[in-house]
């Protein structure tokens, strides 16, 4: 498997190893399904097939998780599931069981083949199925590890809420460094044309008025939101928060957002995870 390599000087007295797993999109489904889902996931599993060279989603999941034996802290930044069925929720719980990792949403991951939805009704619909097996909280957590704060978000949706801002506030008064864990990264012009070009969308959180209108962006949910723009305001002002990282794009890429370095992680699947050595 291939490994992203992320260093950071951070002066702490003793490096800290963290991976960071995302996109798998396990496309599985059940008997019990509609007809619908289960000719989704049939359609949804061949295409990652031949985008992985026959390698199968799963396949890619247990070697990340082989790999993260030798980490100081696992970290998952969200479509690990390409839809909440009962077939994945399953896989991912017997999968992950015992772990200690944080986890946030992607859009996939409460994105339903029966609707072709995924909404914030779709994301509460299934906190809970979940968090029956998580032992974090996929909308926002953290985990310290020999002085570094790891930091998740949830911005599946392009937004971030006042009760996330509070939140980072509170991990801010823990006084450690932070490395915040998201989805979406953070708008960048650098990746923003690549974006629009493979999926017609910026594809990120923040992304200023003016470009969606230039872009003729139609999502609804992509202006941000005064609270997107509060989370945006103290993420650039707060010297602690020392780097982002986020996954959604499907392709590599690093850059200054706010002020602080941006790694945009490629997936999973693609036989690529992130490694991040804080020193």
């Amino acid at each position: 498997m291939e490994l992203l390599r992320t260093e950071l000087d951070l002066g702490l007295a003793q490096s800290v190893r963290i991976l960071q797993v995302s996109d798998c999109h396990l496309s599985a489904c059940c008997e019990e399904d509609s007809e619908k889902a289960k000719e989704k996931s049939k359609k949804k599993t061949a295409a990652f097939l031949q985008e992985s060279g026959g390698v199968t989603q799963e396949q890619r999941l247990k070697e990340a998780l082989e790999l993260a034996e030798d980490y100081d802290a696992l970290v998952f930044t969200g479509d690990v599931a390409d839809s909440p069925s009962q077939a994945n929720l399953q896989l991912l719980q017997s999968m992950l069981e015992g772990r200690r990792y944080l986890y946030t949403f992607g859009n996939h991951d409460y994105y339903t083949y029966d609707s072709d939805s995924g909404k914030a009704e779709d994301r509460d619909r299934f906190l809970d199925d979940f968090l029956r097996f998580l032992p974090c909280d996929p909308s926002m957590d953290s985990m310290q590890v020999g002085g570094v704060d790891l930091v998740t978000l949830d911005d599946s949706l392009a937004q971030f809420s006042w009760l996330q801002v509070e939140f980072l506030k509170s991990e801010i008064g823990k006084g450690l460094p932070i490395l915040l864990f998201v989805h979406l990264p953070l708008y960048s012009p650098t990746f923003v044309p690549k974006a629009y070009e493979l999926w017609e969308s910026s594809m990120c959180v923040g992304t200023p008025l003016e470009v969606l209108e230039a872009h003729g962006e139609t999502d609804p949910k992509m202006p941000p939101e005064a609270s997107t723009l509060a989370m945006l305001e103290l993420i650039r002002t707060e010297p602690l928060v020392k780097a982002v990282f986020a996954s959604h794009l499907h392709f590599a890429d690093e850059a200054e957002v706010l002020g602080k370095p941006q790694f945009v992680t490629t997936p999973c699947y693609h036989n690529t995870i992130r490694e991040i050595i804080v020193k």
